[in-house]
């Protein structure tokens, strides 16, 4: 069905398509740096830089893991990207727009679910050439206001594309009847 075609959803197509790459982007730019490796290490394991030595081994292994993580969330954004291509287009109801918002939803829901894992696992990355007894695992499962928060929303988007999709769905059958 076509409405009102969105100006701003023009231009918001191209510019969240370039947010999903700058975030890949700027994940492999910090764990390529020297300079600023330390800091994200820290940021996703939750170990302290004392205990591990940063080698181009380990370093690439953190970004291996984070990338899993940073990738999801770039598919959620090249899946915004297509929303907005469509509102551009003006296109505002149709089957596929419940789908988009679930597939934006469940990326929401796997970035934040994917936190303890990613920690975890670059924990182990940061620390497995230390000597057995000194190698370690870091898992938190505490969520700060901003993990709650991608968590709930895509939780929330999930069931909005459930409801767009029914409501579709009550509108094409309720359109054959007349």
């Amino acid at each position: 069905m076509m409405l009102y075609k969105s100006p701003i959803s023009l231009w918001m197509s191209p510019i969240t398509k370039l947010l999903g790459v700058a975030l890949i982007f700027v994940n492999t730019l910090f764990w390529f740096m020297p300079d600023l490796a330390h800091s994200v290490a820290i940021m996703y394991s939750g170990i302290d830089a004392s205990h591990y030595t940063l080698t181009p081994s380990n370093r690439f292994l953190g970004w291996l893991i984070s990338s899993l993580q940073v990738s999801v969330l770039s598919y959620g954004f090249f899946t915004v990207a297509s929303i907005f291509q469509d509102f551009a287009n003006g296109i505002w109801f149709a089957d596929s727009f419940s789908n988009k918002i679930k597939r934006f939803g469940i990326s929401l829901l796997i970035f934040s679910l994917l936190s303890p894992v990613v920690q975890a696992l670059t924990g182990l990355a940061l620390t497995y050439s230390n000597p057995v007894t000194q190698r370690m695992i870091s898992i938190s499962f505490e969520i700060d206001g901003k993990g709650m928060i991608i968590l709930l929303v895509g939780i929330l988007l999930i069931f909005i594309g459930k409801v767009i999709a029914e409501a579709t769905r009550l509108a094409d059958e309720n359109s054959q009847i007349i």
